[in-house]
């Protein structure tokens, strides 16, 4: 064979195998499995039929299912997620909702309820929050909570699930829900949390006990309230009578009240 063919027929010999591109056939493949799902997201086969709730206690399952109900007849391949926590947590005061779905018709909510924490004067009664400031409830006694009623905030506007409007010291609301999550463990102990604003619009906190001890805080961390079950403890224990608990600086100063001034809070 001459240089000619030579050089015409040697290549074909040798040439190399094509690789197959993984990463271009897994993407085809996908496609093809979108849009062979479609018609199923799009068809009625996936209709919601029946919406379950779990996790509720306080809230009636019905006025849960009131704020969900348009989903009824949605396909469950096309429910969002997002758009199921926002339509139940603007009307519900729930605090986590967890979307679920059981094949072939059932919407699964698991709700977890706001715990209440503290309560509000507002109108004739009593607006209930809990530590993130959102109404869980609104009721005209306090007989059946034992939880502190807030004071030095005046509300001018409370809705369930949505936090409280007010006439003035907006400002220092997340202050006071920052001393409430801290007062977790003593809340039960306590018949009011005040609010006091000095000359500048400083705030400064006044706790009062059940058993008739009033604690001044100034401003409040976590450490404070540790100190302040401890304090409290003993002078219970001492028995030296009812007074003014001062822990706002580093040595706390008990002054017992005037007997002809013992005070009884709520």
């Amino acid at each position: 064979m001459d240089r000619w063919n030579e050089s015409r027929y040697y290549p074909y010999g040798n040439r190399r195998k094509r690789k197959i591109n993984y990463k271009r056939l897994l993407l085809s493949l996908g496609f093809l499995c979108i849009i062979s799902l479609m018609p199923m997201v799009c068809s009625s086969f996936f209709a919601i039929k029946d919406i379950k709730i779990i996790g509720n206690s306080s809230i009636p399952t019905e006025e849960i299912l009131a704020a969900v109900d348009y989903y009824y007849g949605m396909n469950l391949l096309a429910v969002n997620e997002d758009q199921v926590k926002q339509a139940l947590q603007a009307t519900v005061p729930v605090k986590e909702v967890n979307v679920h779905y059981k094949l072939p018709h059932t919407l699964v909510l698991e709700v977890k309820e706001r715990e209440i924490a503290a309560a509000l004067n507002y109108l004739s009664g009593f607006a209930l929050i809990d530590t993130q400031g959102i109404v869980v409830k609104l009721v005209s006694r306090l007989e059946t909570y034992a939880i502190p009623v807030v004071t030095g905030f005046k509300v001018t506007d409370a809705k369930v699930a949505e936090k409280p409007e007010f006439e003035a010291n907006e400002a220092h609301f997340e202050a006071m829900l920052e001393l409430i999550d801290s007062a977790k463990p003593i809340l039960n102990e306590l018949s009011e949390i005040n609010l006091a604003i000095d000359g500048n619009n400083n705030p400064s906190f006044y706790l009062y006990t059940l058993d008739g001890y009033q604690v001044f805080l100034d401003e409040c961390d976590d450490k404070k309230i540790t100190t302040l079950q401890e304090l409290l403890a003993d002078i219970r224990k001492r028995d030296v009578g009812k007074g003014l608990l001062d822990i706002s600086h580093n040595t706390p100063i008990f002054k017992p009240f005037p007997s002809s001034d013992s005070r009884e809070r709520r």
